[in-house]
């Protein structure tokens, strides 16, 4: 299994003007969706088919770029009224996520 940060198809052609998709490269996606407007999101890629120019993260990589933008968009419990998650809570949530993969 190879955990992937990718954006919605096309990814060539003026994003306004075209219909979002997942690329073919992607199994399993649309997670942990960064909010900072570069819309990459996290997902599972098909094996021999992800690109050379696509970011791969082990584990320990993905909760260190959730508890990134955790400390610029901070998770919660329960969106948008819950209690802030700690870096424990989301390095937790994001384990959680990859052992159900």
């Amino acid at each position: 299994m190879t955990i992937i940060e990718y954006i919605l198809d096309p990814q060539d052609k003026p994003r306004s003007f075209y219909p979002k998709t997942i690329p073919d490269f992607v199994s399993d996606g649309g997670y942990f969706m960064s909010p900072d407007g570069s819309e990459k999101l996290i997902g599972v890629g098909v094996e021999g088919k992800i690109p050379d120019n696509i970011e791969t993260f082990n584990l320990q990589q993905l909760q260190e770029r959730q508890v990134a933008i955790h400390a610029q968009y901070p998770m919660r419990e329960k969106e948008p009224d819950g209690d802030v998650l700690t870096n424990e809570e989301v390095n937790a949530v994001v384990e959680d996520w990859w052992d159900t993969r």
